[in-house]
């Protein structure tokens, strides 16, 4: 009896009624109960309705009980990813479980999946009925019961692989466990051993850090090398040289290029009379800054059959073309004819003159530019890149015949043009210019090679594209600060007046932590919000005289019938009701002994204030009087989850009052708080679990005699078994409270304590899995109430409980808020985050604003204020401008639960859709990717699974919800904490940039956007120092780097003046000013330090609890022991509810639970009546 075996149970009930009831667990013709899809408003729940019937099998005087489900399964025509209908056929279900145990040792089990038996199937023969008697919502059933049937036999192939494969695949390494160990070759395991790195999984983490760090260090390289060394590479290194005009008077030209003369002397040349031999004497020769050509004539070789002369060898050699003179470089004038023969370096005897010239110090090339061609007076022309001054033709020797070819040269026709086509045509021309290049060249042309033009054309496009991004951050950044801001979560602000006005009000909130509510009687919200806490008025929906009932029949404080959202109209009434138990033992009995009311059942204890002394009943109805009014919208019903794990008493106190202060009404709001095992924080007197405890009233159930349940958590081994106690009852505020009492709200509230099996009631942290098992408690609960799966124990209190303290079932709820609990919201931050999702059912996830509350505490303080306010006023507003906010905040979140589907009242499961709830919930947690996504960012991974599983769904940041936080005011904490984020960062971009379905293509996507903000958040270190080394070098070398002094500019400038714009407050500007000193710090220091701890999964100095180990080892993911799934029994709720019912049965007689099927319509009626 007390292990819930059912036939046992069946036994004693047929014996007590003196009849012989089936032993198929009551369902007649040994068929397990239908399961109906519908997909109604208020379906995702479930619902047992008993009938009775005066015949059993056709004889009298017996009973026959038909045990009818029904819950929302976004299924309904089968389920499809982005929430279309998809027609398919299931098969009949039968559980896999014997007596209600699981002896599956694998992850199907914390799904709960079930096997279907096809015998008891027939196509012409569906529950006992043929086809063409079947109705048309029985023919709709078969084919959603074969829609679920065929998703669950292909997830459980997909699972269920040969064990030999399973061995095989796991023995051979990946190609990244084949490059961490390539990379960290030269370090073996034993030499790790002796570093302390002593386990296999230890090591391989090691190496796989070092691994990444090596891939960081080569991104880091790379910017190097295309900062500093392509352009270099590509261009080779530069020449020298001199502009045109601009050779000094210690250097000389020959054909082009300068020389350095100062430190040459000249030999004594035989027939010429020389006073010295330095060429830079005055008057004579003075060859400084002069064109020295002519005395180095090349004749005779290219020019031998275009430049002939009257007299000549017998060869045709002539001896020169021009005067052996120096000449001036922009003389205009024929040089005089100069010393002779013996002046010039002309002949066979001259060669070893011109071997000298290669010991002159070559000072640079001269160059023109196109604008020193086009000066008046000149006759410059370019070929194949040399200049030729076609002027000089004009003072050829008069023994040279100037041949018909060169007359376009000599009239300036080509003057200022690059000649270089056009004188290729023909074999004449091209030797004509051969010539003039040997005779009258006197510099190149400015030009830049090919791989200065390729260096060049990477250069700009970069700029281009990072600076596009930024600029198109910036400006729609601007744009939805302006444009799109207010209207999400919008429902009161009529004046930009009252929108300054309120801005002004949550900044003074924020700096004051004092208060727990907001007292600003000037304030146009606070006067709404006064009215909202008000009396019910007359005629409101939810005035207790209406007596109304809600959407599932039951009444909830005597209010009106909530409309549907989005304008469908209400479902049905279904809930059966079974008297409360007078047995109040225990938590299996007395918390689950009211069960859910029958149609038109009045529950009275709904609306009283029992135990609550001092609340009105106006203060428990408060919240509803004119709220739909000012929404605009449906209310729905939210869960506001708090996490907590050695968190003290006073940031308890504080989120928990900041939540049930929010106006939102207490109807459509249940606090829950999780209770990450029985943890004492640091410097407290009680623990964790103690003190949400004492932030409650009235329970359901007394505190001391609750049980503990079991339920599967997120562990590797025999800590895959956990159990928990879960206490319902009210909000109770402190004593000190300085909020009227008229204020309060009475708002429901459950606590989950994770206390751990038995087996480790004596270890340190009994109970605790993390925050990620605290958050799967929530949605795997969520997912199987909305799927109709087996539940453990633990869930099927936490259902009861939702009823005995709401009076609504859990598949009403739509949404989730998550808070930490070192988090206070602001009153109306709750309401306008609901009013959000109510207007877009497209929106699957948001967050608000998380402010400063200790911004002056220490400059570890002051530096994040602007790095708070940037990340969200430039990164996740330019993220919603596209509905893909990549992360949303685990401190302050919100997340669907399930979406509305078309107008047939189809629901899509989000939150609690299967995808996402088995990815969350992975429990073999080995990999480096994997722990730094699972155990340090589980929260941003979250949204990650929600944008790769719904990718054109939207995730939005609403600024109007605001909270505040303590931040780190140590630096060590601070380290602490960015080391988590920045590493789990890294490891979230990289799943987010293989999403291909995110808006957007190619450059203009949010890919291309997540793949640079990943690849600048590995570089961020060599950024910094390559940034401040270009300033240093600006004041140094010349030309100045404008092109990335701007970019740089760009980037640092632009979020001054979007604070500016955005919040017009021009302290901002100061706290700018405070992160741009700390850009070191955040830039270098922060990321280097977080790199080199990519093996580090611990908490670090952010969370410090009473008797706790080394933080580095004391991680969860470890496997301890084996699991054991036979102690944890799964059910599905009808099999919980029925075993219960009987119990009930024979505990307070058959007539304390069974009512002939005349008084139940009895009393359906004059519940209708009233």
């Amino acid at each position: 009896m007390e292990n819930g075996n059912s036939d046992e149970l069946y036994s004693e009930l047929s014996r007590q009624l003196g009849v012989q009831l089936p032993q198929n667990g009551g369902y007649p013709n040994q068929h397990e109960p239908s399961h109906h899809a519908h997909g109604h408003r208020n379906g995702g729940g479930l619902s047992i309705v008993t009938q009775a019937s005066p015949h059993i099998n056709g004889g009298g005087g017996g009973h026959q009980y038909s045990y009818s489900q029904s819950y929302h399964n976004a299924y309904g025509h089968g389920y499809h990813p982005n929430g279309e209908p998809n027609h398919g056929h299931q098969r009949n279900p039968s559980n896999n479980l014997h007596g209600g145990y699981n002896h599956s040792n694998n992850s199907s089990v914390h799904r709960g999946q079930t096997v279907y038996d096809e015998k008891h199937y027939d196509d012409d023969n569906y529950d006992g009925q043929s086809l063409k008697n079947r109705r048309p919502d029985q023919l709709q059933q078969r084919d959603l019961d074969h829609a679920k049937a065929e998703r669950m036999l292909k997830r459980k192939k997909s699972k269920k692989l040969p064990k030999n494969d399973k061995d095989e695949d796991s023995k051979i390494p990946s190609c990244w466990v084949i490059f961490s160990r390539m990379v960290t070759c030269c370090f073996p395991s034993p030499l790790l051993a002796l570093m302390g790195k002593g386990t296999t999984e230890i090591q391989q983490a090691w190496r796989e850090k070092v691994a990444l760090v090596s891939i960081i260090f080569m991104l880091c390289f790379s910017v190097g090398f295309l900062t500093f060394g392509f352009n270099v590479v590509l261009c080779g290194k530069e020449p020298n040289r001199i502009r045109h005009g601009h050779v000094d008077t210690q250097s000389a030209v020959l054909l082009g290029r300068a020389y350095l003369l100062k430190d040459f002397n000249h030999p004594v040349v035989p027939g010429i009379a020389q006073t010295t031999s330095n060429l830079l004497t005055k008057p004579f020769p003075d060859a400084g800054g002069k064109d020295m050509s002519f005395m180095f004539q090349n004749i005779n070789h290219a020019c031998k059959d275009v430049l002939k002369g009257k007299q000549h060898d017998q060869y045709g050699n002539v001896w020169n073309y021009f005067p052996c003179v120096v000449t001036n470089i922009r003389s205009e004038t024929k040089p005089m004819p100069g010393v002779g023969k013996q002046g010039c370096h002309i002949g066979p005897e001259s060669i070893k003159a011109r071997q000298v010239i290669k010991l002159l110090r070559f000072t640079g090339e001269v160059y023109f530019s196109w604008d020193d061609l086009k000066e008046p007076g000149t006759n410059y022309a370019v070929y194949n890149g040399n200049v030729l001054d076609l002027s000089r033709l004009n003072w050829l020797d008069d023994n040279i015949i100037v041949p018909s070819g060169l007359a376009p040269f000599l009239n300036g026709t080509f003057a200022g043009k690059d000649i270089s086509l056009s004188m290729s045509y023909t074999k004449e021309r091209t030797q004509i210019t051969q010539c003039l290049v040997e005779i009258v060249k006197v510099g190149v042309i400015d030009q830049m090679s090919l791989g200065c033009v390729v260096a060049d054309i990477v250069l700009y496009v970069s700029l281009i594209v990072i600076l596009s991004v930024v600029l198109l951050r910036f400006f729609l950044a601007v744009i939805f600060g302006w444009v799109l801001s207010w209207r999400l979560g919008s429902f009161d602000e009529k004046t930009f007046a009252e929108k300054l006005k309120r801005q002004e009000i949550i900044e003074a909130w924020v700096d004051d932590n004092t208060s727990p509510y907001v007292d600003s009687p000037n304030s146009e919200t606070n006067r709404r919000a006064e009215r909202i806490r008000a009396n019910v008025m007359e005629g409101s929906r939810f005035n207790v005289e209406s007596g109304a009932a809600t959407p599932n029949g039951s009444h909830v404080s005597g209010a009106t019938e909530i409309p549907f959202p989005l304008g469908l109209p209400p479902p049905t009434r279904r809930w059966g009701s079974l008297p409360p138990s007078p047995r109040a033992g225990s938590s299996s009995a007395s918390l689950v002994g009211s069960s859910m009311p029958r149609p038109g059942q009045k529950r009275a204890e709904s609306v009283t204030a029992t135990g609550s002394k001092g609340l009105s009943r106006a203060g428990f109805n408060a919240s509803i009087s004119k709220m739909r009014g000012d929404l605009q919208c449906p209310l729905l019903h939210t869960l506001m989850l708090v996490t907590c794990y050695s968190e003290g008493v006073d940031g308890l106190r504080a989120t928990c009052d900041s939540l049930a202060n929010t106006s939102y009404p207490s109807t459509h709001k249940l606090l829950l708080i999780i209770a990450d095992g029985m943890i004492r924080g640091e410097n407290e007197d009680k623990t964790t679990p103690d003190i949400c405890l004492d932030m409650m009233t009235d329970f359901i159930v007394p505190r001391e005699e609750v049980e503990a349940q079991s339920y599967i958590a997120i562990a590797d081994g025999s800590k895959r078994h956990n159990m928990a106690k879960i206490y319902a009852g009210y909000y109770r505020y402190a004593d000190d409270c300085e909020m009227p009492m008229e204020e309060r709200q009475r708002v429901p509230m459950i606590v989950i304590v994770k206390c751990g099996t038995p087996a480790e009631a004596h270890e340190k942290k009994p109970g605790n899995r993390g925050k990620r098992d605290s958050q799967i408690v929530l949605m795997s609960f969520l997912q199987k109430v909305m799927f109709d799966e087996r539940m453990t124990p633990l869930e099927y209190e936490f259902f009861n409980a939702f009823w005995n303290v709401t009076k609504v079932t859990p598949d009403f709820y739509e949404l989730v808020l998550m808070v930490d609990a070192d988090t206070k919201v602001y009153p109306d931050s709750l309401t306008r985050m609901v009013a959000c999702m109510a207007q877009d059912p497209t929106v699957m996830g948001l967050c608000g604003e998380t402010k400063i509350a200790n911004k002056k505490e220490s400059w570890v303080t002051m530096i994040q204020v602007f790095e708070y306010y940037i990340s969200h006023h430039l990164s996740k507003a330019f993220e919603s401008i596209f509905g893909g906010v990549t992360c949303l905040p685990g401190c302050f979140c919100m997340y669907r639960i399930k979406a509305p589907k078309g107008p047939n009242r189809y629901w899509v499961p989000v939150l609690a859709n299967p995808d996402i709830v088995e990815h969350y919930s992975e429990n073999v947690v080995d990999t480096l990717h994997k722990k730094n996504l699972l155990l340090l960012g589980e929260d941003r991974y979250l949204t990650t699974l929600m944008l790769r599983t719904f990718p054109k769904r939207k995730m939005m940041f609403v600024p109007q919800a605001v909270c505040k936080t303590q931040v780190p005011n140590e630096f060590r904490i601070l380290l602490s904490q960015r080391r988590r984020w920045i590493n789990s960062t890294i490891h979230n971009l990289m799943e987010l940039v293989l999403i291909r379905d995110l808006c957007g293509t190619f450059c203009f996507s949010m890919q291309f956007v997540i793949f640079m903000e990943l690849v600048g958040t590995v570089v961020l270190p060599a950024a910094i120092s390559f940034t401040l080394y270009l300033i240093v070098i600006s004041f140094i070398i010349t030309p100045v780097p404008i092109i990335p002094l701007l970019l740089l500019a760009a980037i640092l400038g632009l979020p001054a003046i979007l604070i500016l714009m955005t919040s017009r407050k021009v302290v901002y500007v100061g706290w700018m000013g405070m992160y741009l000193l700390s850009l070191p710090i955040w830039n270098f220091v922060l990321p280097v330090y977080a790199f080199w701890h990519f093996d580090d999964f611990s908490w670090g100095q952010t969370r410090k609890v009473q008797g706790e180990g080394d933080p580095k080892t004391d991680v969860h993911g470890g496997k301890e022991g084996e699991f054991d799934s036979s102690k944890i029994v799964m059910k599905k709720w009808c099999e919980f509810e029925r075993e219960k019912r009987i119990k009930l049965g024979l505990t307070n007689g058959i007539t304390g639970w069974y009512q002939p099927m005349s008084n139940m319509a009895q009393d359906d009626g004059a519940g209708a009546g009233m």
